[in-house]
């Protein structure tokens, strides 16, 4: 008789185990990292990776302490979800809120080696206000190895996610639909200042270079402050992150970090002192604001020397190279090695960028020289 009620009682348990929701059985356990909260806002209930799921970004109910999310941003023509990874660093105490950007340009890398660092060695019980980093915006650009959004309505089409900003998040279009959720559920009122991280496309290198509008003083300071080798004086294209921040009032530059599709380790370090050097020049870290000792070069206007047909080029000068007016600065060959033509600088200046890439089809840029 014991034995007959020994055996019910664990059927019963068995069949209540057996029973339980799928999702808390499956649910991995979180990165340990990650500060887990009583309440995640906005949480979908779903983990990837081990990270949880918000469908938008609420940093004021967020605990101090280290935080890991994945937004949900759209989906793709199957019906998957696409989720932009973000890490968020909320200090014990109040300040700024910075957004740091990285990969809206889907083949441009650099800028997700200084956020993956910077997150690493900052320390939330010393850090004041909050640092969001999303490093990769361009989830569809990343996958398909690709400066542009890419899409496949209509058998395939490339957009250039950063001139789509805000974007829509009604009517169609998948680019504008997917920058204007980008922009609602991670950017739009959330932060006090901003950097956006780029490097040059595939085929051309910049130094450490800084877009700014020097129409608005604070973001001049934060130009500055990242020491970079070059500052051009720009307002901007309309749709990049950086003028769509500024026109909402939030003061954003543009941080160009070397080529594309690598990490490079100087140009990477210098950028996350650059960094950390805008945090302290805003209190959010302890420490001297520091200038290099070499200033900047600061102009307000460049001009690109475009090939007149295909061919082989050769570069004789080097990035951030003094010029003159007039100076032999590449030379463009056949595929027998014969001379087709040769290029100067139309003004002096201090060469910005130049082509890695010695195959060059016509109108392809040879070298970019600041005034």
């Amino acid at each position: 008789m014991f034995r007959s009620l020994f055996l019910r009682v664990f059927v019963l348990w068995a069949l209540s185990v057996t029973t339980l929701p799928l999702r808390a059985m499956d649910t991995p356990l979180p990165d340990p990292t990650t500060i887990v909260t009583d309440r995640i806002p906005h949480d979908t209930g779903d983990r990837l990776l081990g990270v949880p799921v918000v469908s938008a970004l609420d940093l004021k109910s967020l605990s101090p302490g280290r935080h890991l999310f994945y937004v949900r941003v759209g989906a793709r023509n199957t019906g998957d979800p696409v989720h932009v990874p973000v890490i968020i660093l909320k200090g014990e105490k109040p300040g700024p809120k910075l957004a740091l950007a990285a990969g809206i340009h889907g083949d441009e890398l650099n800028g997700i080696a200084v956020i993956h660092r910077l997150t690493a060695r900052l320390d939330t019980d010393s850090l004041a206000g909050i640092l969001v980093a999303v490093p990769g915006i361009n989830r569809p650009g990343m996958i398909a190895n690709n400066r542009h959004f890419v899409g496949s309505t209509g058998g395939g089409f490339m957009v250039d996610l950063n001139r789509s900003l805000p974007g829509r998040t009604k009517g169609g279009g998948p680019a504008g639909l997917y920058a204007g959720t980008v922009w609602k559920r991670i950017f739009k009122g959330r932060f006090d200042l901003a950097i956006d991280l780029h490097t040059q496309t595939r085929g051309l290198e910049y130094p450490l270079f800084v877009f700014a509008d020097f129409d608005n003083p604070q973001a001049e300071s934060l130009a500055r402050a990242l020491m970079p080798d070059i500052i051009k004086k720009d307002a901007g294209e309309n749709g990049t992150l950086e003028t769509t921040l500024l026109a909402s009032g939030v003061p954003a530059v543009t941080f160009e970090i070397g080529a594309p599709k690598r990490f490079q380790e100087t140009l990477v370090s210098r950028a996350i002192a650059g960094v950390e050097n805008v945090m302290r020049l805003r209190g959010m870290i302890a420490g001297t604001v520091v200038y290099a000792e070499k200033q900047p070069v600061i102009g307000t206007h460049y001009s690109n020397i475009y090939t007149k047909t295909g061919g082989i080029a050769v570069i004789h000068v080097a990035l951030l190279e003094a010029v003159a007016k007039g100076q032999h600065v590449a030379t463009l060959y056949d595929p027998f090695g014969r001379e087709i033509e040769r290029y100067t600088a139309p003004h002096a200046g201090a060469v910005l960028a130049l082509a890695t890439d010695p195959l060059r089809e016509p109108g392809s840029m040879l070298v970019r020289i600041l005034k």
